[in-house]
């Protein structure tokens, strides 16, 4: 089986970009919405959006689901933080892990994650359009605007996709967490991490970190800004060859 788990503020079907035409045919595929993402009805309290709370909802609907085979985790920035973390559980026999453009690191709300609480509370203080307008004068968002447009206008859909600010509390708690403690971070199965280049959110030094920390292979896709149709060929390419043999 195959766990495919989405990134802060996304949901289950932005997965496709990633996967489809690359898993091999027959391959069962769980990717779930996490807690106040895509269709789950779940928000709660701030100890809900803890990395080992999250982990825990997911794999607990892979033990609800699977049939005890080896799993197989494809994991995109706050899923590859949740897919290390249960990787590393033991609750489940492993066959490989994929960590895309990984963006939590070994210090809580990285400069990396600032804008996400920003935009939380933005959602706190204003109607969409008008936080909308306040994003757009925030230098937090002009920064990463000037490294990668592409990525700033992503971040847009974080203000005014549906349920947006009554779902907010993700965007203020989930980027506290740490991802894990130097020298611990450890995966007891082959290993990928995939990075992008001028990703502001997901930056380069951060996924060369896991790598480091991993002692596993790190591969760099095109940028996005030149092309996010290629980008998202590029990944699906690696991860195709990645997945070649799981079952």
């Amino acid at each position: 089986m195959l766990l495919a788990i989405h990134g802060l503020g996304s949901d289950a079907g932005a997965m496709r970009a990633y996967l489809e035409g690359a898993v091999p045919a027959g391959v069962r595929v769980l990717a779930p919405d996490l807690r106040a993402h895509g269709a789950s009805t779940l928000i709660g309290e701030p100890d809900r959006f803890a990395l080992e709370a999250l982990a825990a909802e997911v794999a607990d609907e892979l033990v609800r689901v699977g049939d005890g085979s080896p799993v197989t985790i494809v994991g995109v920035s706050l899923g590859a933080a949740l897919a290390a973390s249960i990787a590393r559980s033991g609750r489940f026999p492993l066959d490989r892990v994929a960590l895309i453009r990984p963006a939590f690191t070994t210090e809580p709300l990285p400069p990396n994650l600032a804008i996400f609480p920003l935009l939380g509370r933005l959602l706190e203080e204003h109607r969409p359009q008008r936080a909308l307008d306040e994003l757009h004068r925030s230098g937090a968002w002009r920064a990463i605007a000037h490294e990668s447009l592409a990525h700033a206008r992503g971040l847009e859909a974080q203000l005014t996709q549906p349920l947006a600010a009554e779902r907010r509390i993700r965007l203020l708690e989930i980027p506290r967490n740490i991802a894990y403690r130097p020298g611990e971070l450890r995966i007891p199965a082959p290993t990928v991490v995939l990075a992008s280049p001028r990703d502001p959110v997901h930056p380069l030094h951060v996924a060369e970190a896991w790598r480091d920390e991993l002692g596993c292979r790190m591969l760099v896709s095109p940028a996005r800004d030149d092309g996010e149709a290629a980008m998202y060929a590029w990944f699906r390419q690696q991860l195709a060859s990645f997945l070649v043999g799981i079952s």
